[in-house]
């Protein structure tokens, strides 16, 4: 009897993901891209930790395999404790590391560890939220995650709009939209008095961060282009597509705090893909939309044909060491 990818052992799929980790950065540290060493756009915070990734160059590789290993299997582990799926399945092990390395790897290491983390500990307060029944405490924790990230990676600035107005898409309670709206102001506003106390102005902080966001990169990703990256870009779109349509057509497919959870990552991930047009957009990018596609592809696991998934998994890994491969060149 075929066995369904979605009940692999983690320790394939943990052997798999760290496969991914050492093969990619070493390719994008070795031999990157020039869209991959791009520098992203200094912020407030951000730039700190490029200032630190000078005097440590090696270690911060390091650190972002490592990174990438632990956040991969944290992913995982959160659909299990939370119970977000209709049945056992860890895939989002190894997607999430098809998604942040192997199509593109930023060369700005440490601020990207740093910007997944984040990322990854705010989905995990507001997932842990929506199903306890509405924990103020992990929906704060979560906005100030959310709110602390555009102090170091400037394209999320638009969080500041765009996340109470997700709130309240998942979560229609106005006190859910107060706790949002003021837990991602407090990141900015204690930088911004920081500031104040060192003698600079108030606004200083805010103004850097609007500032940053508006900066012109030179990164181009359709730059990046060859078979391969077509390919299993065009995987990645149908695993999403059909997790997708699942979510909002299959109402067997998802209990309904497990439902709302979904629609918050979809949300997520149409955000993070719109923030590729950003004009300061860089590499990084792929490093956090990896955390909202990687919590909703193993929807489709476990719900459609054992043929079709099996098929779909298998060509993902192999046009991911066929791109990796061509970004050598």
């Amino acid at each position: 009897m075929a066995r369904r990818v979605a009940q692999h052992r983690i320790f394939d799929l943990a052997a798999t993901l760290l496969l991914i980790a050492v093969v990619t950065t070493l390719r994008s540290s070795l031999l990157p891209h020039s869209d991959e060493a791009i520098d992203n756009v200094a912020t407030p915070l951000g730039q700190w930790l490029q200032f630190t990734e000078e005097r440590i160059p090696i270690l911060s590789v390091i650190i972002w395999a490592l990174s990438l290993v632990v956040a991969g299997l944290n992913v995982g582990r959160y659909g299990i404790r939370l119970s977000l799926y209709p049945a056992y399945t860890l895939m989002a092990i190894p997607v999430f590391g098809v998604v942040a390395a192997a199509i593109m790897c930023s060369n700005d290491y440490l601020l990207t560890t740093v910007a997944v983390t984040i990322i990854l500990l705010a989905t995990k307060y507001i997932m842990r939220c929506i199903m306890r029944s509405g924990s103020y405490g992990d929906l704060s924790l979560s906005m100030l995650y959310f709110g602390l990230l555009p102090l170091i990676y400037a394209p999320t600035a638009i969080f500041y709009v765009a996340l109470p107005i997700i709130t309240l898409v998942a979560r229609s309670s106005w006190r859910d939209w107060v706790v949002t709206l003021s837990s991602l102001a407090l990141p900015i506003a204690a930088v911004c008095y920081w500031s104040w106390c060192a003698g600079e102005e108030f606004l200083k902080p805010a103004q850097e961060v609007y500032t940053a966001f508006l900066t012109q990169s030179e990164f181009h990703f359709f730059s990046i282009i060859n078979p391969a990256t077509i390919i299993l870009l065009g995987i990645l779109i149908v695993m999403i597509l059909c997790s997708i349509s699942l979510i909002f057509s299959d109402k067997y497919s998802l209990k309904v705090k497990s439902r709302v959870v979904m629609r918050f990552n979809t949300l997520m991930f149409a955000l993070l893909i719109g923030l590729f047009f950003a004009p300061s957009a860089s590499a990084t990018l792929f490093a956090l939309l990896a955390v909202p596609t990687a919590i909703l592809v193993p929807l489709m696991f476990v719900r459609m044909g054992v043929g079709f998934t099996e098929t779909l998994y298998r060509l993902m890994l192999l046009a991911a060491a066929a791109n990796t491969l061509l970004m050598c060149w």
